[in-house]
């Protein structure tokens, strides 16, 4: 409507101007015409009078002239026609003849042919034309005949158009209004609406409904090329879905690979963790089946053997809920529970390669909303390559704190809380030339058969999921430190 409503101004503003236009240059040639034929008047009647007027001067002076221009000068009861001297004329009345035009005093004057003409108004305000037609009667003055008209009508018939000028202006501008108004809502402002609505809805992702406007002016073509655009939006963004569902699925495999590669290697630390807990369910067992004991050192035993079949059931559900696949879930998670768990489920792989792992946490809860399995896959597999680095065996410390920081990368942007877990090794370390690789896929430096490059990759992916990133420290023959940082609820 605000569209609308400007074209109706401008449509207006063009109408009025050119109302205005015309009027004027009406009012101008109603005033040129006047000017003309009066001068045109005086100058024939001038030259019908010439003769006689010199001829009276000559014989009886300046009454027998005043007589001749009573006797000769037109019988007008709005002309007056008298006789002037240029020296007897008031300055500001005065003007030579000779000359092509001039202007003095309040009113205009100009030369036509040997004529002067001068505008002036009346004690009364009425507006009045002067024409001065000279007549050579003396040759030391110069004299000239006045013919003075009033311009009442003119200015009435100029009133008369500039009322009706104003009226056709008025009468235009009440046609205009309602036909703009008319056109600006049903070809304007109503399309336009359909196509901000239609443009606000393909923003917020709908491209449902297509915008019907009817006609075929540009209007319409917008329409048609708006309902296009969405159609191949639409289309691409079910493209986008699909393929994203698609990924999504192929990343969750190739994560749920890397978790059963892990569990393999978990494996023979695992069944020498079951070694002992099976000695003694095997010994206890025989002394049953002995029939010697009495029945206090049967109760005990019978204890004894479930306590050890709890401890392998838990190894076993352990290991398996770790390598179970299962749909992203984050959840308000607790982080040092989730270190411990990992941390448990890891020991034996550690004890076999004579690793210490030392775990540091204060007392306050680490509060932080992930996806459990999907962190404990990131530090398991961080973990893995710790104690791997160490063949020799040797200490891994883990620490977990809040650390108010802004984002990765941005030294002056905003700052919040992140939760950075820390895992620190003493083995071999990474080399310069290989810590700016070690996320992509399929680098390792590992020998062929003990790594494939996805740990750390997959790891890197998880982590960025969550909004987060990992920095790495590293010093040859030092050892290591990987830290994740995760974003914390404000």
């Amino acid at each position: 409507m605000k569209l609308a409503a400007k074209l109706m101004l401008v449509f207006l503003l063009a109408v009025m101007s050119m109302t205005a236009v015309a009027s004027y240059f009406t009012v101008q040639r109603a005033y040129d015409r006047f000017t003309r034929r009066e001068r045109e008047l005086a100058m024939r009647t001038t030259q019908k009078m010439d003769e006689q007027l010199v001829a009276a001067w000559r014989d009886q002076g300046l009454d027998g002239l005043m007589d001749a221009i009573d006797r000769l000068a037109p019988h007008d009861s709005q002309l007056e026609v008298r006789w002037v001297w240029a020296s007897t004329l008031p300055k500001e009345r005065s003007y030579g003849f000779e000359t092509a035009s001039g202007q003095s005093g309040d009113g205009q004057s100009g030369s036509r042919g040997g004529t002067e003409w001068l505008l002036t108004r009346d004690e009364s305000g009425e507006q009045q034309l002067h024409v001065y037609c000279p007549v050579l009667v003396d040759e030391t003055r110069q004299g000239a005949l006045e013919f003075t008209r009033s311009l009442k009508s003119l200015e009435e018939q100029t009133r008369d158009t500039i009322v009706s000028a104003l009226t056709s202006i008025g009468m235009m501008a009440a046609v205009a209004l309602g036909m703009v108004y008319f056109a600006g809502v049903r070809w304007i402002a109503r399309p336009l609406e359909g196509l901000i609505d239609k443009t606000r809805r393909a923003g917020r992702g709908d491209f449902s409904q297509p915008l019907r406007v009817k006609g075929r002016d540009e209007m319409s073509e917008l329409a048609g090329a708006l309902n296009q655009m969405c159609d191949q939006l639409a289309s691409q963004q079910d493209q986008i879905r699909a393929e994203t569902a698609q990924r999504l699925a192929a990343l969750e495999q190739l994560r749920h690979a890397d978790r059963l590669k892990t569990v393999g290697r978990l494996a023979a630390g695992i069944a020498h963790e079951m070694g002992t807990p099976l000695n003694v369910v095997s010994g206890r067992a025989a002394l049953i089946a002995s029939g010697k004991l009495t029945p206090e050192e049967l109760q005990a035993s019978a204890y004894a053997i479930k306590s050890e079949a709890d401890r392998i059931t838990g190894i076993i559900r352990q290991l398996l809920d770790f390598a179970r696949q299962r749909s992203v879930r984050r959840v308000n998670t607790d982080a040092r529970d989730l270190i411990a768990r990992t941390l448990e489920l890891l020991r034996p792989l550690a004890e076999k390669k004579q690793v210490t792992m030392e775990w540091t946490a204060g007392p306050q809860p680490l509060l932080v909303d992930v996806d459990q399995a999907q962190i404990q896959q990131v530090l398991t597999n961080i973990l893995v390559n710790a104690i791997q680095s160490m063949p020799l065996g040797g200490r891994v410390d883990v620490t977990a704190e809040t650390r108010h920081r802004s984002s990765r990368g941005s030294a002056s942007g905003p700052e919040r809380d992140y939760l950075a877990i820390s895992i620190a090794d003493e083995g071999a370390g990474i080399s310069p030339e290989h810590l700016e690789q070690i996320f992509e896929p399929f680098f390792t430096t590992k020998d062929v058969g003990e790594g494939t490059g996805l740990g750390l990759s997959i790891a890197y992916g998880i982590v960025d999921d969550h909004g987060g990133w990992i920095d790495v420290e590293s010093r040859v023959g030092r050892g290591s430190r990987f830290t994740v940082y995760l974003p914390q609820e404000p």
